[in-house]
């Protein structure tokens, strides 16, 4: 098991290879694709020699406990409710996994290894956890995308629970949530609830993927991390390749690398998927300024 004391040196050919991995796991239909796997080829990234099985198979020995909990003889989980209580006792109680308050930008909390090695993450990680877990008892799980802050959903009975993993699995109704999003961003969604229903939808297993990858992203690029960040861009580009927005930012941070080349295939690539962008114009002139610096380097 690699354990996260610092990040591996990473070498071209097992980077191509993790790429190739996770664009052959990104094309399948959304509803197959295995995120536990997908989020440990992200963090094969960084860790190159990591034992993706011996991960997986803590997530199933997670999952064991959490029926020796429920007593359950014939492997048929009980009640959604229970099944929750049981699964905050494996990880919370037990396991103590907790959000990490102390260093939240810390890259490492990103990387589903170094959560199951230390037992902390950020609300998306440790959301993964809480869904991988209940999936492999039989629960299923939605993950939601609040504002600012991840948290995963499940039916019980008539009614919708909201279980927030980085406060140790606390249950919350959607009105407490909506109370949570008005704290956070000074805004209220009272009688808005058509505006912001998209808050409260499940996200499929991309979207769940894209926001990992784009929270790695903002983290790498907000400490000038370019090298990094431009990893972390190209699986976002392979996860969602018709997103304009990530073709532009892969764009300027070649740039910022000076593969001018490069910078100048993906910004026009963004000019392209996005004809009528509001920054068009801007875009263009740094197109121009690129090819200006190519002639002048041949």
């Amino acid at each position: 098991m690699i354990k996260c004391s610092g990040m591996t040196e990473r070498f071209p050919n097992e980077t191509a290879r993790i790429y190739r991995a996770f664009e052959t796991l990104a094309a399948g239909n959304d509803a197959f694709i295995d995120l536990a796997q997908a989020a440990l080829l992200i963090a094969s990234i960084e860790y190159p020699d990591l034992d993706t099985t011996q991960y997986i198979n803590q997530l199933d020995a997670l999952a064991r406990r959490v029926r020796v909990v429920l007593a359950l003889p014939g492997g048929e989980p009980l009640d959604p409710l229970s099944t929750l209580h049981a699964i905050n006792q494996v990880l919370f109680t037990e396991e103590q996994f907790h959000g990490n308050e102390a260093d939240y930008m810390n890259p490492e909390n990103s990387f589903f290894n170094c959560v199951l090695d230390k037992r902390t993450g950020i609300p998306i990680t440790l959301s993964l956890l809480y869904k991988e877990v209940a999936q492999r008892v039989g629960l299923n799980i939605d993950g939601i995308g609040l504002p600012y802050h991840f948290m995963v959903r499940c039916s019980v009975g008539d009614h919708l629970l909201y279980i927030d993993p980085f406060e140790e699995g606390a249950f919350l109704s959607e009105q407490e949530c909506r109370e949570r999003i008005r704290m956070m961003t000074g805004r209220s969604v009272e009688g808005k609830s058509k505006l912001y229903a998209h808050w409260f939808a499940p996200v499929s297993s991309r979207q769940f993927l894209y926001r990992m990858l784009n929270n790695l992203k903002q983290i790498y690029l907000r400490n000038d991390d370019y090298l990094h960040g431009l990893t972390i861009s190209d699986l976002m580009v392979i996860l969602m390749p018709r997103a304009a927005i990530e073709r532009k930012d892969r764009g300027l941070i070649h740039l910022q690398l000076k593969h001018y080349g490069r910078a100048l295939h993906d910004l026009m690539a963004y000019l392209e998927l996005a004809p009528k962008a509001k920054d068009r114009y801007e875009i263009l002139n740094q197109v121009s300024s690129i090819r200006q610096i190519m002639s002048m380097l041949n």
